[in-house]
């Protein structure tokens, strides 16, 4: 009867703070999870993108609005609180506003990440669509009351609106310029989403304020939810969300322990950069990487691991050609696992226990080096899965080592710390390296990254960053210092953005060399390209027969004797002469201007031209060569003149490696023959170790050397085999690894025995006298036949010839001395 007398009436109401204060918290945790997702976002292309863009939307929509905005109903009590009396909502309403605003607010945030580049238009479309789909969502619910007619004040109305989209439009714009910055730490997500929070807020209490609600004669039924459902669906969807935050949480936590421990570690990263110079990187802002071992192992501090090493050598002519390497993985990671105990992938080498394994548990029989470089393969094909690309296209290994772990973390106090700390070992005493060192140690794959490969990339997940934005949280995560990181990347960025090779034409150049500690020699080398020397391009055309008479004249002189009779010859020269011989004059004074260095000073001519690879852009096998005329120079070991800014002096070793892998390298043939020679012995020890594990009394599998392997021998000092003849390590099989034998691999791997023999073919003597083949063969009549083919082997380049000699006049020079 009392209910009658209320009918078309006003029912006052009053609120209650405890759901006031629940409905922001279930909006702001519903924000902070749709930002924290969208920070994940890298494009609006792929499915994960898109998955990430959907479970945005419904953080945002169903929990930061539609959640709110039931909570924030359940906190408004009608009259005294008699339950006939408070909100009943209809069931179709009720789904309509649970779907609306998670559609507009999908469309809003497709548009925030269409684009990289702050657009004031964008954002505020984006504000105005969120402040939408929170006015949508709340008069639509608002219009589910199936008791009450519900009025509105005009002047409410607007200003919920204004509130809904201008908080809207701060949050979110704040939040994209920090996340395209990749400044968009955990603190200021949460500050974006309080702001996100109180424009959903701010908007439906404003409107309820200036709500009035008349009680209906006839209630609409009422088939939707009931007050205590709505609160535990709401509370489930909140929980969720906080299920979601803590379980990014978790992982970002695990990403910065892992990059702590890669700190101390032998470390793979994937470095690509766009075409406008923007880094590749992970979503939680870190370089895609493997690790590769605990350390590399030596036995003496006069090896320690650095580019100069015969096995970063092999690495890095490795990475230069994949296709010679890819076709081993799966028996490099089944070796790998027979080594070390089926372990996973990122402890299948903990040097710090296991020193040398054998393939069988025997000792010194397969060298870490040997093992170091299949780790690195297996690792550089795990980072090709982790960025669904192929091998081939991982890029190539950048000619220097970083060392991280130089800047240690801030570590929290414990009780008796500074005890220990004081009578703790050095470390000498525990074995490590010297801290300038570092504790770890840090190889990059570098590679340009085209339009569409980088959109393929940012599909799969991954983001691109300008380095000003990345670099300190990466220095912070590798524990190197900011500038020292800058300047690598900066390096390996140059390194991509311009051509290091020669251009066509005649060229003078300094071949400088340096000795070094443990019999190593340094060479002279350009600071942004390090497979290129001091040179400067004297003409387009090839050397006539007249002009190389005149060089002739000029070998084996000093500068200053090149300038002296340069001058003297000019003086009654007839004109064409003399114009050549001017050129002659500025090509050795600009060679020497771009030096700067007293060592040139010592420089001598060699009137022998050397053919380089050059630049070209002809798609065809047969790369165009650059002709170069060469002064050169053994520096003293303890110059005290600093150089330049352009020049350096850099391995010798790694040099006269970077001459044979130019793009189109006849070369990279003859590597992928001496890697399967090297690693075929390491299969057939597999093969064997499991048929003996079988035997009461395995024998030992003898003759298995992979280190005598040419890949690790000093490159440019290999003897020089007679013309026409074949070398061979391997009786059974000669042919180019790009065409292996059906039925040798199948041999090889199940146990056939391999014999490492040095043989060698006339091939000339066995075409003059075809009656010494196949018919009179030993053993022929018993269907035993024999094939011999030329196998691809490496041409000495100029730095190889230029060591030799250099190397024969050092040792004529010191005989020399002697004898005085």
């Amino acid at each position: 009867m009392a209910l009658n007398l209320l009918n078309d009436q006003i029912v006052h109401h009053h609120f209650n703070a405890g759901y006031i204060v629940l409905s922001y918290f279930v909006s702001f945790v519903g924000c902070w999870t749709a930002l924290k997702l969208l920070h994940r976002r890298t494009s609006h292309r792929g499915y994960y993108n898109w998955y990430l863009l959907l479970a945005a939307a419904i953080a945002m929509g169903a929990v930061a609005i539609w959640a709110m905005h039931y909570i924030g109903n359940r906190a408004i009590t009608m009259l005294d609180g008699q339950r006939e009396l408070q909100i009943q909502y209809s069931a179709g309403y009720t789904g309509g506003s649970f779907l609306l605003p998670i559609c507009v607010v999908s469309i809003a945030f497709y548009l925030l990440n269409l684009s990289e580049k702050v657009d004031i238009i964008r954002i505020t479309v984006v504000g105005i669509l969120t402040g939408a789909a929170v006015c949508g969502m709340h008069y639509l619910g608002q219009g589910g009351i199936a008791n009450y007619y519900v009025s509105y004040g005009w002047p409410y109305v607007l200003g919920s609106a204004f509130i809904a989209v201008i908080a809207a439009t701060v949050a979110l714009g704040v939040f994209f310029y920090w996340k395209r910055n990749w400044t968009d730490t955990w603190w200021k997500r949460a500050l974006c989403a309080a702001l996100l929070a109180a424009s959903v807020s701010g908007m439906h209490w404003v409107a309820t304020v200036g709500t009035v609600y008349r009680l209906r004669r006839q209630a609409r039924k009422g088939n939707g939810l009931g007050r205590q459902a709505t609160v535990v669906i709401v509370l489930c969807l909140a929980l969720g969300c906080c299920i979601t935050l803590i379980t990014f949480a978790v992982i970002g936590q695990r990403v910065k322990s892992l990059s702590a421990h890669r700190a101390q570690e032998v470390v793979l990263a994937s470095t690509i950069f766009d075409t406008e110079g923007k880094l590749l990187v992970t979503p939680e802002g870190t370089l895609p990487s493997r690790k590769i071992a605990k350390t590399y192992l030596e036995g003496t501090y006069d090896k320690i691991f650095d580019i100069d090493h015969p096995v970063f050598v092999w690495l890095y002519r490795a990475s230069h050609y994949w296709p010679g390497v890819a076709d081993l993985i799966p028996m490099m990671k089944a070796h790998l696992r027979a080594t070390q105990g089926a372990k996973p992938s990122n402890q299948w080498m903990d040097v710090a226990t296991s020193g040398r394994t054998a393939v069988n548990g025997e000792r010194d029989q397969v060298d870490f080096g040997t093992t170091f470089k299949e780790l690195f393969c297996v690792a550089a094909s795990e980072l090709a899965e982790a960025t669904q690309e192929p091998l081939e296209h991982m890029g190539v290994l950048f000619e220097s080592i970083m060392y991280t772990g130089t800047v240690e973390r801030p570590r929290k106090k414990r009780p008796f710390s500074r005890a220990l700390d004081n009578n703790s070992l050095s470390n000498a005493e525990r074995g490590q390296l010297p801290s300038s060192f570092g504790r770890g140690q840090l190889l990059f794959l570098v590679r340009q990254a085209s339009r569409q490969d980088a959109m393929r990339l940012q599909a799969a997940g991954f983001g691109f960053a300008a380095l000003t934005n990345i670099v300190p949280s990466l220095a912070h995560s590798m524990e190197v210092s900011t500038s020292e990181l800058s300047v690598q990347l900066h390096q390996i960025q140059r390194s991509l953005s311009s051509e290091s090779m020669l251009e066509p034409g005649v060229h003078f150049a300094c071949y400088a060399l340096r000795p070094k500690f443990h019999g190593r020699w340094d060479v002279l080398i350009n600071k942004a390209h390090k497979n290129l020397f001091p040179s400067v391009h004297l003409t387009q055309s090839s050397l006539s027969t007249w002009q190389m008479d005149i060089l002739q004249e000029l070998n084996n002189l000093t500068v200053s004797e090149c300038y002296l009779y340069l001058q003297n010859r000019m003086s009654h020269a007839e004109s064409q002469e003399e114009v050549f011989l001017a050129q002659l004059d500025e090509a050795i004074s600009s060679l020497a201007g771009q030096i700067d260095h007293p060592l040139f000073e010592d420089a001598r001519f060699l009137a022998r031209p050397f053919s380089i690879p050059c630049q070209t852009r002809d798609t065809s096998r047969h790369r165009r060569k650059a002709t170069v005329m060469m002064f050169r120079v053994i520096a003293d070991a303890h110059y005290s003149s600093p150089l330049n800014g352009r020049f350096e002096f850099g391995s010798s070793r790694l040099f006269r490696a970077q001459q044979h892998v130019y793009p189109g390298s006849p070369d990279h043939g003859a590597f992928a023959r001496q890697i399967h020679l090297e690693f075929a012995g390491l299969a057939e020890a597999k093969a064997m170790s499991s048929i003996n594990s079988g035997r009461s009394t395995p024998r030992r599998l003898s003759s298995i050397s992979p280190t005598s392997s040419p890949t690790t021998a000093n490159i440019g000092q290999r003897e020089q085999e007679p013309p026409h003849r074949i070398s061979q390590k391997s009786v059974g099989d000669v042919r180019s690894p790009k065409e292996p034998s059906k039925s040798h691999k199948a041999h090889t791997f199940f146990g056939g025995i391999h014999v490492q023999r040095e043989i060698s073919v006339d091939v000339n003597e066995c075409q003059e006298h075809p009656e010494l083949g196949q018919h009179n063969m030993e053993l022929g009549a018993y269907g035993a036949h024999s094939e011999a083919s030329v196998a691809p082997t490496e041409i000495d380049t100029f730095a190889d010839e230029l060591m030799i000699l250099m190397m024969e006049e050092r040792r004529q020079q010191t005989v020399k001395h002697q004898s005085l």
